[in-house]
């Protein structure tokens, strides 16, 4: 008896961070359809990418006549989809703005869906250089929450390491697709995004996540995850997820990004700045102190807390 492979999802880790609002089905459909474009040896935007109802229930453990249904929903919804990234214009920090797919084709006959995926996205799911993120889609087939989906993915960047960059509660939001209206009180929020997602991934996962809270007064400002193996044992590990030896000179765009980050980090800041320092001039002295790889090092666990990976 042949065993099948199992399904990797690989996305880089921009898409990671991006924003963007899927529903559970339209997720779903793109982590198949990502998976299926691993199997092209050049993937273009004129590449059609099929994902069929059989596997579709197969991969979700769903009845037929709801994966037909479910994939002709996603189909009519999912071009006019977006998502948003930061990118960089120039020597500037920025936010671009693009959509999922160029073109998007049903076969009713056959179940059957076609994706041609923009040139932005081909580049995030397999023209892959340094950073990015990958587990096996077997881990969030089960999830019921779409917030589940995206949560896990925010935390499974992190897998390595144990211990997730401190979230702004707002930009954590926006990553999970969470509507300005919706969920507006920490306590909704708790209640029907994060305490379910934790419930999911706690659950039928191989990692145990939990997390801290971090306060301004009376207000909670951040999250921070924590995330451990179930059983070191028999945690799955994927080819090639080891750190190896990281050198700790920065590039000149990590310096300009993340002396931004730390210039306006109201933690650091209170630790770091001088009294009567102009925020240019604070940063400026950042960036000196991020060209000192002994600094880099020392300091890593700040760089990571606003979103440095090594």
């Amino acid at each position: 008896m042949t065993v099948k492979p199992k399904k990797i999802v690989v996305k880089d880790n921009s898409l990671i961070d991006a924003s963007f609002n899927l529903s559970l089905v339209e997720q779903r459909l793109m982590l198949l359809a990502i998976v299926e474009a691993r199997e092209f040896s050049e993937l273009t935007y004129n590449t059609p990418v099929e994902v069929s109802a059989k596997s579709y229930m197969e991969q979700f453990g769903i009845n037929e006549k709801e994966s037909y249904s479910a994939l002709r929903d996603a189909a009519l919804t999912l071009k006019r989809r977006e998502f948003s990234y930061i990118d960089r214009y120039k020597s500037f920090d920025a936010v671009t703005c693009d959509n999922w797919v160029n073109k998007i084709t049903y076969v009713k006959d056959q179940g059957l869906v076609v994706l041609y995926f923009t040139d932005i996205v081909i580049k995030m799911i397999s023209r892959l250089e340094q950073q990015f993120t990958r587990y096996y889609l077997d881990q969030v087939s089960n999830f019921k929450s779409k917030y589940s989906i995206r949560l896990y993915e925010l935390i499974m960047k992190w897998r390595i390491r144990g211990m997730t960059q401190r979230y702004d509660i707002d930009d954590l939001r926006s990553k999970l697709g969470i509507e300005p209206h919706q969920y507006k009180t920490m306590s909704l929020f708790k209640t029907n995004v994060l305490e379910r997602a934790l419930e999911e991934i706690n659950d039928q996962t191989d990692l145990i996540v939990s997390y801290e809270q971090f306060k301004q007064g009376k207000t909670i400002t951040h999250l921070q995850f924590k995330l451990e193996p179930k059983d070191p044992k028999t945690v799955q590990i994927i080819e090639g997820d080891d750190l190896g030896d990281f050198n700790y000179n920065l590039t000149e765009p990590q310096i300009d990004l993340f002396s931004s980050k730390l210039s306006q980090d109201p933690l650091f800041g209170s630790q770091h700045a001088n009294m009567g320092e102009t925020s240019k001039e604070f940063q400026t002295r950042i960036k000196s102190m991020l060209s000192d790889p002994d600094w880099v090092e020392q300091n890593l666990e700040t760089l990571m807390g606003v979103g440095f990976i090594p």
